[in-house]
């Protein structure tokens, strides 16, 4: 089995009419207008709106289907002195909600408990084990954050026990409710507000909105804390637009003078330069690291770094977390290594349209990145199941075109549990069941792709001189970030390049080498590309290169860098 080449798409007609109606309305090099048009920006009023966003595009959390019965408990709980108890989630998005409502209830001078699941005992979600710890706390008014809208049995035993509960998630709710106080969700079908993608923090962040703003308080007080919303909706890929990008957009600008001393400590352990924060530093160096620890034990240790107030426990608890990230990504390398061995030695019919492999060896904390890693190589819906004492938990990570979660859905009755979204789910199964779920999982995704598995491609927002990448270009580039999902950072196309010198291999095989166009000469980076070391030499022949431009820093120097996708 080879891993799939994609093919390189540049913009078409529909691109290029919409580039010539911007730089009619208003002169601009039409590099610059083709990437506002693959985002969707077909006039300067649009272009205003995504390049300069304000904290007043937010929207009136009011707007939500029931937050003002939300607000109202809240406010009684508050004035009355009550015992709140926050039930969180175990990755970034979940932990950053579950600091981020800690955090401002401690400067309101109100004392709040909180609970994150096991990932290995208790699973995803609101679950017993921890609202009978809410319960041995004393708590009257229990909120969940980024889970809890599924939660049928959990609501209905707090009811028995008369404790109030309040649900803040964003997942996908199911045709009936949990019977809980309130619900706000973006998602329910009766909730008319206008933005359906908040992160699970965006959503708690919408409470704490609604609770300011009905108090009178000073909402500078709040915007204080979006580094965390930031962080955690960045991490958790929803689309960054619309409410999402004003959010991102702020909270990064928050986080390069960040108040949060385990933030800062983080930041500082991982060297992820707080001045040069960005969405980009946030998914390759904080997500994976506030992720470790929900993944290897416990994500409270992730909670404790964030609530933090003292420089040295937070440096502390940073170190325990890098060093256990460490430890993640030796284990996520053997679980791809394991798995990309037996994929190679398939037999073709074993991996025509899908992808289902167990074993024993891999730890189920680190089984859902190595899925992605072999999504992005062989472009083939994929899971991964761990095993242990006759029950596998699964991974699963899909292509654009097929919904996962939904073909996962359909085989439920030889399941235990699953759950997840349209690219990324869960599972768990009786080992003995594996091989009877692996052949309707490959028969759903025949039925479904009936054309087999479409070839990747990679949209490249424009074709490029080396000319072009000066102070202007990066400029331009900083206004349309933050990067992520709907909005991803440009990849240019340059023909024709050689070398300049010789390559070499850095780090974890990647490959620094410079290129020129024969009066232009850059740096550039291709990441866990070590193979192409023989491909980028003085002796090859020219070069095409597919590439996203950032600024370098290096030893007080900036120089603009070619970071490498794809050489051809």
């Amino acid at each position: 089995m080879v891993a799939k080449d994609p093919q390189w798409v540049l913009p078409g007609y529909q691109v290029e009419k919409i580039a010539d109606r911007l730089i009619q309305e208003r002169s601009m090099p039409r590099h610059f207008a083709r990437m506002l048009a693959l985002r969707n920006i077909t006039s300067m009023v649009e272009v205003e709106a995504f390049i300069n966003p304000s904290l007043n595009d937010l929207r009136d959390p009011f707007l939500m289907t029931d937050m003002d019965i939300a607000v109202a408990r809240l406010k009684k709980a508050l004035s009355e002195g009550e015992r709140i108890v926050i039930l969180g989630d175990y990755d970034v998005d979940g932990v950053c909600g579950t600091a981020l409502f800690i955090r401002v209830m401690t400067n309101l001078g109100i004392k709040v408990g909180y609970h994150v699941p096991n990932r290995f005992k208790e699973g995803y979600g609101v679950s017993k084990e921890g609202i009978d710890k809410a319960i041995k706390f004393g708590a009257s008014l229990i909120i969940s954050v980024d889970s809890g809208i599924t939660a049928f049995e959990e609501a209905k035993y707090l009811k028995e026990k008369g404790i109030d509960f309040i649900i803040t998630d964003h997942h996908e709710p199911q045709s009936t409710l949990p019977d809980a106080l309130a619900a706000i969700d973006p998602k329910r079908v009766d909730c008319n507000y206008p933005f359906r993608e908040l992160a699970g923090v965006g959503v708690m962040f919408k409470l704490l909105q609604a609770l300011y703003s009905s108090t009178g308080m000073d909402p500078g007080d709040l915007y204080d804390e979006l580094d965390l919303v930031a962080l955690g909706t960045a991490a958790d890929v929803v689309p960054l637009i619309d409410e999402n990008r004003v959010l991102a957009k702020f909270g990064i600008e928050r986080m390069k003078n960040t108040a949060n001393t385990g933030l800062a400590a983080l930041m500082e352990i991982s060297r992820a330069v707080k001045e040069r924060s960005s969405s980009n530093n946030i998914v390759y160096f904080l997500a994976p690291r506030l992720n470790a620890p929900g993944r290897l034990s416990n994500a409270s240790k992730t909670v404790e770094l964030l609530i933090s107030e003292n420089w040295l426990e937070a440096l502390k608890i940073a170190d325990e977390i890098e060093k256990e990230n460490a430890v993640r990504r030796e284990m996520n390398d053997l679980v791809y290594s394991e798995a990309e061995s037996k994929i190679i030695n398939m037999d073709p019919e074993d991996w025509d349209n899908g992808i289902v492999l167990a074993s024993p060896n891999w730890h189920q904390g680190v089984i859902g990145i190595a899925a992605s890693r072999i999504v992005e190589k062989y472009y083939l819906p994929t899971v991964l199941i761990s095993l242990e004492q006759g029950i596998g938990k699964g991974s699963a990570r899909s292509i654009k075109e097929f919904d996962i979660c939904g073909a996962i859905g359909e085989c439920m009755d030889i399941l235990e549990t699953y759950g997840g979204h349209k690219y990324a789910a869960g599972l768990s199964i009786q080992a003995e069941k594996i091989d009877d779920f692996t052949r309707r999982f490959k028969d759903i995704i025949e039925r479904d792709l009936p054309n087999g598995i479409p070839s990747p491609s990679i949209m490249i927002d424009s074709e490029l001189s080396l000319s072009a990448l000066d102070d202007t270009m990066i400029n331009f580039l900083n206004k349309l970030s933050p990067f992520g999902e709907f909005n991803p950072m440009p990849l240019f196309l340059t023909r024709n390049l050689k070398a300049v010198g010789d390559s070499r291999i850095v780090g974890n095989n990647h490959l620094k080498f410079k290129v020129t166009n024969g009066n232009i000469v850059f740096d550039a980076i291709a990441f866990n590309m070590g193979e192409y070391k023989q491909r980028v030499s003085v002796n090859e022949p020219p070069m095409d290169l597919l590439y996203n431009v950032e600024k370098n820093f290096w030893m007080g120097k900036q120089t603009i860098q070619l970071v490498v996708k794809a050489i051809r």
